[in-house]
This record gives structure tokens, sequence and C-alpha cells, in this order.
């Protein structure tokens, strides 16, 4: 058991001498004798966590798989490990080893009730040489293809006999094979074998190439100390509802394995909520780039915040975290600090462990200014696939609903999410103005130009002139807000789902979304359904 970890903190005194600071492992049987300024010149502090002690273990009380949870899942692991192996043998296919990665691998960071199981069937490179170009680049159609091979020949056909469901190949990069087995979610995918150093000089040559590589990064410097903080931290994000690919608030939440890795890094709980909260402003970077020095790199000139890969130092881990789900977890934290402030242990309790989204009706004020439906899989294709559809959908509508086909305004901002659970889907929505004109006015050139000006006016044969423009009034294709929704959701289909007229308890999820995690985020969103509302107000009598 190590007695502490060094800290970024140094003091010199007498002109020559230097004091290290060590943050000392609370779990430590052992105490250095280096506390105080002793002669070796060090010194033991114990810095203050996060949670108060009694919260701490009622917290891990509850996150904790048990050891028949953890029992299960390495009785699959195996079943599936022995049929695959077997199955090999029979088609002769050539591989390296067949492990499982993520958290229930040897990382075991697993939360109680929360584990899935990634099973990764790793293949050497120079097996498979058709995978590369003659000039040695990657031949992605090759890869997709192979991996194709793989899920059809050789993953499918050895879990058919093990008693799974929702058996399903699935496509992120590559396809994957996707099922359950006693109630855990299950994935099978294939991967190549790379060594760390090739790894960081030439990167990967599929994405999941690196997973191996997170997993033994993690592993290798997780104590119980950190992987209990580890739980307790993923275990907090999981009750923000912006976890992983299955998250309700934006399309992707934050990962485990980031959050593993900003605990490792940080000496206790508190600094590793710190970290995450500023990482905004603060990004974690092995090469100790500057927030401005890594904007300016082009391939991450689109991401908003920063943790890069120890592994792989060209890949920024946090870029698919979407600004929503982490600007949720941000306001999380800050309410749990305030919690922590006040000592309301209950509360407190509740933030760090995961409960279903509400259901509450949303307030009488807000009805005209929502719309919602839903939807059923037909259990054929995965819900990754289905939940992007769903938002390229949403924002289809989004655009649609917003403006005129001008460019003026039509039913003005909106706020929408996804929600989903099992096989049932819900789209809802917050609009800014429900209740619309049937008119608009359509805004044409500058009178100072005359050549349009005069086209224009030519056009159309009632024109007015307004702010040095010229205007003409058009009557709206659309007036009703539900009316219009309804008719885009029929008008763009998605193979898989099928709208459904019956609402159910997940309506209620989506708007709750929208309104308890979205809107206190969007202020200038609720200032403007304000307005409306008092515009909208009829006068009294």
């Amino acid at each position: 058991m190590t007695i502490g970890t060094i800290l970024d903190i140094e003091y010199t005194y007498n002109s020559s001498r230097t004091v290290q600071f060590y943050a000392l492992n609370p779990e430590a049987t052992a105490r250095p004798t280096f506390i105080g300024c002793s002669a070796d010149d060090k010194v033991g502090i114990v810095l203050p966590d996060l949670l108060p002690d009694s919260i701490r273990e009622q917290v891990l009380a509850k996150i904790t798989p048990s050891q028949e949870e953890i029992e299960v899942q390495a009785r699959i692991i195996n079943q599936l490990r022995e049929s695959l192996q077997e199955k090999a043998e029979s088609i002769e296919y050539v591989y390296s080893f067949i492990e499982p990665e993520g958290s229930t691998g040897k990382k075991q960071t697993q939360l109680r009730g929360a584990a899935d199981i990634d099973l990764f069937v790793a293949l050497k490179p120079e097996d498979y040489p058709q995978i590369f170009n003659k000039e040695q680049t990657v031949n992605h159609q090759a890869i997709n293809d192979l991996m194709n091979n793989l899920v059809s020949d050789w993953f499918e056909p050895a879990v058919s006999g093990l008693g799974g469901s929702e058996v399903q190949r699935a496509f992120s990069q590559h396809p994957f094979l996707s099922l359950k087995m006693e109630g855990i979610d299950i994935d099978i995918l294939g991967c190549f074998d790379i060594d760390a150093q090739t790894l960081a000089e030439k990167g990967p040559i599929t994405a999941v190439d690196r997973t191996v590589h997170h997993t033994c990064y993690v592993a290798d410097r997780m104590t119980e100390k950190k992987r209990e903080d580890a739980r307790i931290l993923k275990s907090f994000v999981r009750a923000c509802h912006a976890y992983g690919d299955t998250c309700a608030v934006g399309r992707m939440g934050l990962t485990g394995v980031t959050l593993e890795i900003i605990v490792i890094l940080k000496s206790n709980l508190d600094s590793a909520v710190k970290t995450l909260r500023n990482l905004e402003t603060d990004p974690i970077d092995p090469l100790n780039r500057q927030l401005t020095a890594l904007k300016k790199i082009p391939a991450f000139r689109d991401d908003h915040i920063f943790l890069i890969d120890p592994t792989d130092h060209r890949r920024n881990m946090a870029s698919s975290f979407t600004p929503r789900s982490y600007a949720w977890v941000q306001y999380k934290i800050d309410r749990l600090w305030e919690s922590l402030k006040s000592g309301d242990s209950k509360i407190i309790t509740d933030s760090l462990i995961e409960s279903p989204v509400p259901s509450d009706s949303l307030p009488q004020s807000l009805g005209n200014h929502i719309v919602v439906s839903e939807f059923q899989s037909d259990s054929k294709v995965h819900y990754t696939i289905l939940r992007d559809k769903l938002h390229r959908l949403m924002r289809k509508i989004i655009s649609e609903m917003k403006i005129e086909r001008t460019g003026e305004a039509r039913f003005g901002e909106i706020l929408a999410e996804v929600y989903f659970e099992g096989n049932r889907y819900a789209l809802g929505m917050l609009v800014e103005n429900p209740i619309i004109s049937k008119t608009f006015d359509r805004k044409g050139p500058p009178i100072a130009l005359k050549g349009p000006a005069e086209r224009f006016r030519n056009a159309h044969a009632e024109t007015f002139e307004s702010d040095g423009f010229l205007y003409v009034s058009e009557e709206r294709e659309w007036t009703s807000l539900p009316i219009m929704f309804e008719s885009l959701l029929k008008n763009n289909p998605i193979d898989g789902l099928e709208i459904k007229s019956n609402e159910t308890i997940l309506s209620n999820r989506v708007l709750n979304v929208l309104h308890k995690f979205i809107l206190p985020l969007e202020p200038e969103f609720r200032e403007l359904i304000t307005r409306v509302k008092e515009r909208n107000k009829k006068p009294s009598m």
C-alpha cells in the first residue's frame, strides 16, 4: 500500500532547502516519519476530500456491485469467450486474444445494476494484410468487410446457443454484435492488437483499438480508494442523466473512461470533481498544452472541452461530449457544492445516486408551448442508430418550425430533446411562440436599390415600405404548432421506428428533461417564453 502521492507543491526555505509535499493516502495503515519539516525535507499533509465519511460509506454501499453480481458477469464473460474460441477453431479464424474491456474488465469500476460487458476480439494486423493498401495506408472498406464477416461468420454463430436475446448487428465506426444475457447488455467487437508505441506514433487502425490501452492505463494506476472515487464520480454523472450513449441530456454524455482518468490523475475525489467542473477552461493534456494552443489544432477546431488521450495524444477524448450534457454536469456540480455547504445529507446522497427521470406534469402555463411524440422500435435496429436518426430528425424539425422558408420568424426559438427507455422513444419540444398570426411580413430589398426594388414591386401586387426596406404580406403555410409537428414527423419516417398515437410515461419524462434539466441552462429562452405569455394575456374586462 502506498503512503501517498507527490503533489505539485514545493516550498524553498533558507535559500537552498526545498520541501516536497505529499498527499497522504487515507487508506494507508502506516504513516510516514516526515510529518513536519524533518531532515529529508518532506512534508505529509492530508487533503480534505469531497464527502463526509458517513455519506461516502452510504453511497458506496448502494453503488458497489455485490459479489454475486460480479460473479454473474465473470461467468457470462467466460461463457462467451469459450464459445467464441470454439467457433474460431472450427472456421480457422486467427486472433490474438478475447478479453473484456471497460468497467467489467480488469478495471472493475462497474456500478451496481448498471454494468455492461464489452468483449473485444483482437486480431493481429499482420494476419489480415488486406486491411492495408499498397502504400500501407488503412483500407477502410476492407476493414468494414472484415468486421462484417467476423459478425456473420463468427460472433453470431458463437452466441446462437447461449440463450441471449435482442441479438443485433450494430454499427459504430464498423459493425459489431450486440445482445443481452441475463439482463446484461453485451457488445462483442473486433479490434486490432497494436502495441502502445505503434498507437502513440501512428495512431489506431480502428477507433476501438485504443480501448485496450485505455483499460491498461487505468487499471495499472488504480488503487482501491481511487476505484471507489471512480464509482462515486460515475454514479454522480449517471444521476445527472448525462452519462454515455443513453444519456437523457444531449445526444452523447460523458464516458466512464474519461471520468476514471480524471480520478487517477488527481489526488482525491474533491480534486477530481473540481477538475471535471473546470475542463472548459483548464484542459487535461499529457503534453501540457494550453487551451489556446489546443484550439488551434485543426483536428480539435470544433471541440469545446479537452481531455487528451494519454495513449494517443492526437485524440481528444472529450470531443464526443454534447455541450449540453457537459453544461448540465457543471450545473449539477455547483448544486452539489451548495448542498455540501448546507450539510443536507439527503440532498447530497440523492444527487450522487441515479433515480428515474421525473414524470411530473408540467406547469399549465407551458401547455401551449409543448409538443411531444412517441415511437416504438421493432427491435431490429440498434438503439444508437435510432437515437442518432431521431436527433437528425429533431434538428430538421427545429430548422423548419423556427423560421419561414424566406427567413422570417415562424414559431421562434425551440428547445428539443430525445429520450428513450428500452424500445420506446420520445421526442419533445418547448416552443417560444405557439400562437402565431395567419400572415407574416416578408422582407424585400432596400428601397435604395432601384433595380431589385422595382422587380420586387412588379412581382408583388401590394408592397409597403418600412425602415428603408420593401415588404409584402404573405399567408403562412403553417399556423398550428401541433399540426406542423405531426406533419413533419409523418413526412420523415424512420426505418425501425413507428409513430405511436398513445402517450406513455416517456412523454412526461422527455418534457421534464426539457423543463427541469435543460431550461435552467437557458435563461434567455425562459425569458422569451415569459414575454410571449405576457403578450398573449387578454386584457381584463
